[in-house]
């Protein structure tokens, strides 16, 4: 297996998070440092022997620990045998499970270890709101975007390039009717934004008095970096459970996730259908 495998499943790797492997690197190490972007300089104009402005970057040090995300599961010896295609239905399960899982923390991850920290607890995203008791997308439409967008912009951060959802968010839009009850066009400023989804985004926060309402993440997604220190790994357990007659898998991942750039990020809450 490779580290593309999760990819077609992953919501966050498909909006343009990269993966970079620490073995490649690092080998070795228990933690790795990549330097991220929290402020640009500001250059300015100067006259002839004038002197030169200076203005600092605020660069900070994000110290990558690479996780380990596992778990194991069986199948029994004739299934096993007598199936077809198992090797690439296996592969296939094992990959959209650690999709999942990584697409959760890459968004939502607290940073408590053993979890890493996604876009959501990032310090100096952008936070978009919906008011004290969230707000209805059936009546905000795309506002949480232009929201998201112009204040990314003001933060001289770049132009976003995907926006992920949870698929009852993608849905609603997707329903909008305009004036003549024909599907409401995407607006032309938001047409390269990609509109994906993430089962892993919850329908159920509290905000206010609505306990349903969701999140939207809305930013250029690479700069969001995976760091891969184990690649996806399988490992054939053909003892351990044989007298049961199964055969086990134990399923590896160790990673650490990075928002390069926290600008280049905002979280829409109370987000409601």
């Amino acid at each position: 297996t490779t580290l593309e495998a999760p990819v077609p499943a992953s919501s966050v790797m498909s909006a343009g998070a990269g993966v970079r492997a620490l073995d490649a690197d690092n080998f070795g190490a228990k933690t790795f440092t990549l330097a991220a972007t929290d402020v640009v300089p500001t250059a300015a104009w100067r006259a002839e022997n004038g002197p030169v402005r200076e203005s600092d970057p605020a660069i900070s040090a994000e110290v990558m620990v690479p996780r380990s995300l596992a778990f194991y599961f069986r199948v029994s010896r004739e299934w096993l045998a007598d199936a077809v295609g198992t090797d690439v239905a296996l592969t296939t399960a094992i990959a959209q499970a650690f999709a999942r899982e990584l697409d959760r923390t890459a968004l939502r991850g607290t940073g408590t270890a053993p979890v890493p920290r996604g876009v959501l607890n990032t310090s100096g995203i952008i936070s978009v709101t919906n008011g004290a008791n969230g707000a209805s997308l059936a009546t905000t439409r795309y506002a949480n975007l232009f929201s998201g967008v112009q204040q990314i912009l003001e933060a001289n951060a770049p132009m976003p390039t995907a926006a992920i959802m949870s698929p009852r968010s993608r849905v609603v839009l997707g329903q909008l009717l305009d004036t003549t009850n024909q599907p409401l066009q995407v607006p032309p400023m938001l047409q390269n934004l990609q509109l994906l989804t993430s089962s892993q985004i919850p329908n159920d926060r509290v905000v206010g008095g609505s306990s349903d309402c969701s999140e939207l993440y809305l930013g250029d997604f690479t700069k969001m970096v995976f760091a891969m220190r184990e690649r996806m790994s399988i490992q054939l357990l053909q003892e351990a459970f044989a007298t049961s007659g199964q055969v086990g898998f134990v399923c590896h991942v160790r990673a650490d996730i990075a928002v390069m750039y926290p600008k280049a990020f905002a979280v829409a809450t109370g987000v409601r259908p």
